[in-house]
């Protein structure tokens, strides 16, 4: 099955409470770019329920928010954020801004789901000379029992879940393509909280596109397998689920 965004239906509350944020390491670096380029405007693109989206905000003057499923953007919309953000219903490929209007795109989590020669021609129509692009993920680090168990649980469950697409494996020139050179690569290893009450850990599963909702047949029997994993991993309560902060960042040759 393609994506489409309408796979975050009915997802945006738990994907709002269960999502990690981003590490210091990943602001740091972002603030040092700000700084040094002089961004003043970013277009957020695939921007969900706002969570880099809001950090954008604390340090760059406008932020527009391009989102286009509805229940995410509503989501986004609902709560408490800052003035200097716009949301706007668009695609990564119709953003709906001026030509040559942003300093900055970024596209957290979502990039690999798109399609790569429409975004890139968007990205470049909106972005002014010499504008850089952030591609960010917080990525799953794969060589552990917890995640192969979980992996194996959303395989038996999932109707769309396609290894190919979910469990990318980066590279420092998996986007070349897209940026028409070698972009700059980062990869900050087991990077911010990564222990997780059951809570969370199911949580951050049903938060995937790719995930089950309670309307679906299965529902209850996946639940109760991703509960049985996490009892058989935890300790004291709490399961290690590292992430790695994945960053690219370059300008569009």
């Amino acid at each position: 099955m393609a994506f489409t965004y309408e796979l975050f239906n009915k997802k945006a509350d738990i994907y709002a409470e269960s999502r990690a944020g981003y590490s210091n390491n990943y602001i740091n670096l972002l603030c040092k770019i700000i700084s040094s380029e002089n961004i003043v405007v970013a277009a957020d693109i695939a921007a969900g329920t706002g969570i880099h989206t809001k950090i954008l905000s604390k340090y760059i003057r406008k932020v527009y928010a391009i989102e286009p499923n509805n229940d995410m953007r509503k989501k986004l919309e609902s709560q408490s954020i800052n003035s200097n953000i716009k949301i706007i219903n668009g695609t990564s490929d119709n953003t709906f801004l001026e030509d040559k209007s942003v300093d900055l795109i970024s596209i957290a989590q979502a990039f690999q789901l798109l399609d790569l020669k429409k975004t890139r021609k968007e990205c470049e129509r909106i972005l002014k000379k010499n504008g850089k692009v952030i591609l960010l993920w917080n990525s799953k680090e794969t060589q552990t029992a917890l995640y192969s168990e979980t992996k194996k649980i959303l395989k038996k469950y999932s109707t769309i879940y396609n290894e190919n697409i979910h469990s990318f494996c980066f590279k420092p020139d998996s986007f070349n393509t897209f940026f028409g050179y070698q972009p700059i690569f980062y990869k900050f290893i087991d990077d911010g909280v990564n222990y997780l009450t059951k809570e969370q850990f199911i949580g951050r599963a049903l938060s995937a596109s790719y995930s089950l909702i309670e309307e679906d047949d299965f529902y209850n029997k996946y639940i109760r397998e991703l509960d049985r994993v996490f009892e058989e991993h935890a300790y004291n309560g709490l399961v290690y689920a590292p992430l790695s902060t994945i960053i690219y960042i370059g300008e569009l040759k």
